[in-house]
């Protein structure tokens, strides 16, 4: 998971990413007024990038599950008897936790590629006590942007890559479709107050050649093919090869130093549970 998320990137690339992620944390975190004796829920725990903080933050009596869909992933979480942390491999639309037992849960881009939110909201409305807080992270990938002129491609092939792109995977579907009034939707039908929900946006930039060439041959979310990747697959080497060429062309035409841009609008949700809801 980490190894596709770093791949191809440079120290300063990378420098920026855990900034990036440690202020997400950070958000998320704080968002959840996590105290001493909370009992967590980490949903979609990944390697434990919200795990680790939260169980300081509710030691020593508190506890935190961290679950995922991925063992490899949560093999690289530490344990100790102390931290109490306990790794649960499962799926956020059929929790294996009992009710009203969790006091929070956290959560970073995991909402996104669920098919059933409804559903998810529910099982986490289900396991929270009744005043229990969702604090929750997530990308709009639907309106991320970028301002590079990608000349070289015909319309047709233009429309095509951008079908691979909203196809490239099971969850790409879900990812593609995520929005602000769906989540809420689905919070409030689950039992939630009325989420408080701030947007904003991250930017982040390609500034180099090798810089190009790693996003295109990185995979943009688990379970995806790389672009060049997919467009080889779907529509030849030689589109893929131009496709390529656009965009070091693209940076090579950047008016300025920062590059080739993309703007990603996110959220940052906060909801509690202030009655009982059974689905």
């Amino acid at each position: 998971m980490t190894r596709d998320r770093d791949a191809g990137r440079d120290n300063a690339d990378r420098a920026a990413l855990t900034g990036l992620l440690a202020d997400i944390r950070d958000r998320v975190l704080d968002a959840a007024r996590l105290h001493p004796g909370h009992h967590v829920l980490d949903l979609g725990a990944g390697t434990g990038l919200l795990t680790h903080t939260a169980a300081r933050a509710v030691a020593p009596t508190g506890s935190i599950i961290a679950l995922d869909l991925s063992a490899t992933a949560l093999a690289q979480i530490r344990t100790d008897q102390a931290t109490q942390i306990r790794p649960v491999v499962g799926d956020a639309s059929h929790l294996p936790i009992a009710t009203a037992t969790i006091d929070r849960v956290v959560t970073r881009s995991v909402l996104i590629y669920l098919p059933d939110l409804p559903t998810a909201l529910g099982e986490i409305a289900r396991v929270l006590r009744p005043a229990g807080i969702l604090s929750a992270f997530e990308p709009i990938n639907a309106r991320r942007h970028h301002n590079a002129h990608l000349d070289g491609l015909t319309a047709n092939e233009n429309e095509a890559i951008d079908g691979l792109r909203r196809h490239s995977s099971p969850a790409a579907g879900p990812m593609m479709a995520f929005d602000v009034a769906p989540l809420t939707t689905a919070a409030l039908h689950a039992g939630f107050t009325a989420p408080t929900v701030h947007e904003t946006t991250i930017i982040d930039r390609l500034t180099s050649h090798t810089q190009v060439d790693a996003y295109l041959h990185r995979r943009p979310h688990p379970g995806a093919h790389s672009p060049i990747d997919l467009i080889t697959g779907h529509l030849g080497a030689d589109t893929a090869t131009r496709y390529t060429t656009a965009w070091h062309h693209a940076l090579d035409q950047a008016t300025d130093q920062a590059g080739i841009t993309f703007t990603t609008p996110v959220l940052y949700l906060t909801s509690s549970l202030e009655r009982r809801h059974t689905v």
